[in-house]
């Protein structure tokens, strides 16, 4: 056996040990139809045009295998319409295939099963959302392409997740919202108005054409996270013309209905009522969509319609998106009530459904976009938290949970860790982190539903997460899942923001006093200020700003849709120490203050 040929083999034993443990899917010698790919995935860039290539390279008229890439993941699977097709893929390339331009062979085995990404969704689209295919025509599709599709010529924005220029009022990102006493120059272009006309015509637009217009350059693989249009810098509706290429955009409800829809270019989306102010709307950053079919459901009684995400995609290219918005004055007074920021709801009487999308809004997305910038400045773990970690037993299960970029994790065989992280832009870093430590393993997972076994852990590191929790109680659930994990003498160590920093390194001295204008944004009926970085804390609750940084000047942006805000429960002394005796099955061992921040190590009873 040639040497590589070795490698090869004790790749595969190693790769087949981890798949059966997180997969509950076994590797085999005996060949079949479906095959695994050990080392290429939607991860590593694999798309299923490289797999087309490789079959018309065979000899005969093979069909092209069902590929399954699942997100974030280094290896994929193809599902073959017969044995003898499997085996002639799998004896052509099997460690005879070089992998992009890095020489790394490609090995692969077969699988006994693979997984069923398919997804039904039963929901229906979103009540008051219009999709209009075929809104505009091919050659008015490239007379808009030629307006938009700009380089970058520093009149644009740069954000990680695309490019953004404003005609008529710039949209602040760090609030949603406008400033109406500030204008811009540039006004939406009259080539826009055969849209609105249009729109008349086909009895869809009843009032004056908007005055704000947003372009979004998205290129392949990049996306925007979740959001709904603040309610009341803007009218009851919105509308986006989408250009250059399909494109699948996930519609959320805060009651948890999800709902892909396919968007075609040259289409138009028009928004109103329930979809406008009830739903958010996003695009997953990914190089390829998931096609998705309209099946019936045929059973005894009825026949239903549903939708189906199945495991084939379609490659993304690049989109430019038009979103004409109509700027307004004053509170909201419409009546979806959960997501509007004119509801007024008083702090300490949080719901639940809204601290979660305060969270979602303010937490999730934002590190969604910054996990890059966010990731570079953080490199080594604080030292009391190496301390607890080469405390730990030789042996032990050790839980990250809300690892960030995996800083935390060790070059340590002898125990096993697993990395958990809601943030698929952190848990990318966190897997490049840890790539080369073989009892590293990285998840993802919500710390307030981590679908682990109770007492699966002897240790747990939860480190800067739960002052990310708006609501007292979900602070608390969050402690709660910790006690869950531990088993009976299993110890955690928990770190939040402490309110105050004066022992530590954050404060700067030209910034001692309070600022004397204090910015407000008011969320879900939450009227929560902006901090100042590096000057005291003066509330408990409150959205601190992240600049982002222009890759090109190598410096931080200065732009308001540069800066996004953070939402934070900077913590008391003692506040978590008492969350902590709350829960009955954890025995409080120290609590102490360290560089701007409250700790305490738990042990589980």
């Amino acid at each position: 056996m040639m040497e590589y040929d070795k490698k090869i083999y004790r790749k595969k034993k190693r790769f087949a040990a981890r798949l059966k443990s997180s997969k509950q899917l076994i590797c085999t010698d005996e060949p079949g139809t479906n095959v695994v790919l050990c080392n290429a995935g939607q991860a590593s860039g694999l798309e299923k045009s490289i797999i087309v290539s490789l079959i018309k390279n065979l000899s005969g008229e093979m069909a092209v295998p069902k590929f399954i890439a699942e997100k974030g993941e280094s290896h994929s699977f193809l599902v073959f319409n017969n044995i003898d097709d499997a085996q002639q893929f799998y004896n052509s390339y099997d460690g005879k295939f070089n992998i992009g331009d890095s020489g790394t062979p490609l090995y692969m085995s077969f699988v006994e099963t693979v997984p069923n990404n398919e997804i039904t969704c039963e929901y229906e689209n979103p009540k008051g959302l219009s999709i209009l295919e075929d809104f505009i025509s091919t050659e008015e599709e490239q007379k808009f392409l030629q307006l938009f599709d700009w380089v970058d010529d520093g009149d644009s924005s740069s954000l990680k997740n695309r490019q953004v220029k404003h005609y008529g009022y710039e949209f602040r990102y760090g609030s949603n919202d406008v400033d109406l006493s500030n204008p811009l120059d540039e006004k939406l272009p009259q080539e826009c108005c055969m849209l609105f006309e249009r729109l008349r015509a086909k009895g869809r637009l009843e009032i004056e054409d908007p005055d704000q217009l947003t372009v979004n350059k998205y290129k392949t693989g990049q996306g925007i996270p979740s959001h709904v249009d603040r309610h009341s810098p803007f009218g009851q509706t919105i509308l986006s013309l989408s250009l250059g290429s399909d494109v699948v955009m996930d519609w959320k409800h805060h009651s948890g209905k999800h709902v892909p829809i396919v968007v075609k270019r040259r289409s138009m989306i028009v928004m109103k009522g329930e979809a406008r102010y009830d739903w958010q709307h996003g695009i997953q950053p990914r190089t390829q969509d998931p096609m998705i079919e309209t099946r019936i459901i045929h059973n005894q009684d009825s026949n239903r319609t549903v939708k189906i995400i199945t495991n084939d995609t379609v490659v993304r290219g690049t989109r430019i998106s038009l979103t004409f918005r109509w700027t307004r004055s004053g509170p909201c007074e419409c009546a979806f009530r959960t997501l509007c920021d004119s509801e007024k709801v008083p702090s300490d009487e949080i719901e639940n459904h809204l601290a979660s999308n305060l969270e979602e809004l303010h937490v999730h997305q934002v590190y969604e976009q910054i996990a890059g910038h966010f990731s570079t400045t953080r490199h080594t773990p604080w030292p009391r938290v190496l301390q607890f970690m080469q405390d730990v037993a030789a042996g032990a299960v050790v839980l990250d949970l809300g690892a960030g970029n995996g800083k935390n994790i060790l070059h340590r065989g002898d125990i096993l860790q697993i990395a958990g992280e809601r943030s698929s832009g952190l848990l990318s870093e966190c897997q490049q982190h840890t790539a080369d430590i073989g009892t590293a393993q990285c998840v993802r997972l919500d710390l307030l539903s981590v679908p682990l076994r109770d007492g699966c852990a002897d240790a747990v590191l939860c480190i800067a997460v739960i002052h990310h929790f708006s609501s007292r109680a979900r602070r608390l659930q969050a402690i709660s899942t910790i006690s869950r994990l531990l088993r009976s003498g299993g110890r955690a160590l928990i770190t939040v923001w402490a309110k105050d920093q004066t022992k530590s390194n954050y404060l700067l001295k030209s910034k001692q006093n309070k600022p004397k204008n204090e910015n407000h944004v008011t969320i879900g009926g939450l009227n929560l200020p902006v901090h100042e970085n590096r000057t005291p804390f003066q509330h408990n609750d409150l959205l601190v700003p992240w600049k982002l940084r222009n890759v090109k000047q190598n410096k931080l942006a200065d732009k308001p849709e540069d800066t996004l805000l953070r939402y934070y429960h900077v913590f008391e002394d003692q506040e978590l120490a008492e969350l902590c005796r709350e829960c009955d099955d954890l025995e409080l061992e120290t609590s102490f203050y360290d560089e701007g921040n409250w700790c305490v190590i738990c042990k589980k009873i």
